[in-house]
């Protein structure tokens, strides 16, 4: 920009009035990221009092968490020196120290909603291995574009000026700004093509969710329950959209420390809804201990025995009592009880009670007693850890114990 346009633009932010978005911009930034630690913060509790250690995605989502605070950080100090103002109501000091830190908090702005989804990667690519009938390659390959696209975003962004990116804010250099940088152009084109992208990848990971939801053998009321917490990716596209128009802001030298502020505004939403979204499947576990303890305390033996899942409770024909080589795999112990009355006194609190009906002479019940103590880590039984607190039928099958935690 030369100086006659930049001395239009300024007189044109000096006309308008001293006011500031600040306040506006810290409560939403603040606001969202404490919900956002509220809501990391029970994951993890719910995950570790559950399988009794940490994973791969909880590691990506603290480390999202913790880039989105360095974000709020820069955030914060780029307010305190006049973000959210008209710059032309700025000193030259307060000037440069707020581009500088709002130019600078972009770097934990972009990669804290990129750590967040791929720890979300990492739950539904473990979901995808208990489904035989889920390809692995689409959810690898949507990770790799993942890294490569928003790494070269990342890297464009501070490499337009070359050497000399205190061109954002030196007066001097801005008036050279042709001279030091590429065109504007190049970076919000980019950022159009990379938002694009991060919508699609969010699409991608509701859509993921949703077959596997839907080739479970689960009830249509369970089905619909899991879809709402597991396809919640929905909401980050929709803050991924608004973030990517907002980018426009970026194609031209304007009042930055003004006009900048909705965008910065959306890098917040989007980075805190991926870490909410994708941390609030883990908490069914929660949801359901909370869930049991509102039921009552001692429930009719008739209730208990509507609760057991199908494949725990059945009164199976002569001929097709032994015990199925599916279940051979699973933790699971099955016991043929003999055919014959079981006295009241012998009853423990780890037997149950063998009922026979002398009018089916041809049928006895197959009582199946579960293993409930915690599995050593073993890497080839993630996937099912995660299918079980997720809540899909082969995980609750493989991990009992995580069923009932």
């Amino acid at each position: 920009m030369d100086i006659a346009g930049l001395v239009a633009l300024w007189k044109k932010s000096r006309e308008a009035p001293d006011e500031t978005r600040g306040p506006l911009l810290l409560r939403v930034v603040w606001v969202l990221l404490a919900i956002s630690m509220f809501v990391l913060t029970l994951r993890l509790w719910a995950k570790f009092h559950t399988t009794r250690r940490l994973y791969h995605d909880d590691a990506l989502m603290t480390a999202s968490a913790l880039v989105g605070l360095a974000h709020a950080v820069m955030v914060t100090i780029a307010i305190s020196h006049g973000l959210g103002r008209h710059f032309a109501h700025l000193s030259f000091p307060e000037l440069a120290s707020t581009i500088k830190f709002g130019a600078w908090s972009l770097l934990p702005g972009f990669l804290s909603p990129v750590l967040g989804r791929l720890s979300f990667c990492c739950t539904v690519l473990w979901l995808a291995r208990t489904d035989p009938r889920m390809p692995l390659w689409p959810i690898y390959f949507f990770i790799a574009l993942q890294i490569i696209l928003n790494a070269l975003g990342m890297i464009l962004f501070y490499v337009q000026c070359g050497p000399d990116l205190d061109t954002f804010w030196t007066i001097s250099k801005e008036l050279h700004y042709d001279d030091y940088c590429w065109s504007p152009l190049v970076q919000t084109k980019y950022q159009y093509a990379m938002g694009a992208f991060n919508t699609l990848f969010d699409l991608f990971l509701a859509i993921v969710p949703a077959i596997l939801i839907e080739h479970s053998r689960l009830s249509r009321k369970s089905k619909i329950g899991l879809a709402c917490l597991l396809c919640l990716s929905l909401l980050a596209m929709v803050a991924s959209i608004i973030k990517t128009y907002e980018a426009k802001n970026l194609s031209h030298v304007s009042d930055y420390t003004y006009d900048l502020c909705e965008y910065v505004i959306w890098i917040s939403v989007e980075l805190n809804i991926v870490i909410i979204t994708a941390s609030i499947p883990i908490l069914r576990p929660l949801f359901r201990k909370l869930r049991r303890r509102d039921a009552p305390s001692h429930p009719d033996e008739s209730d208990m025995a509507s609760e057991l899942p199908g494949w725990r409770r059945s009164h199976v024909p002569l001929p097709s009592a032994l015990p199925s080589p599916t279940l051979s795999k699973y933790p699971s112990l099955v016991k043929m009880q003999s055919v014959q009355h079981v006295p009241q006194q012998s009853i423990s609190s780890q037997a149950e009670i063998v009922s026979w009906d002398a009018e089916s002479p041809t049928e006895i019940t197959v009582i199946t007693e579960v293993e409930v103590s915690y599995e050593p880590y073993e890497s080839g039984n993630v996937p099912w850890v995660h299918a079980a607190l997720i809540g899909l039928v082969q995980g609750e099958i493989a991990n009992p114990k995580l069923v009932r935690a």
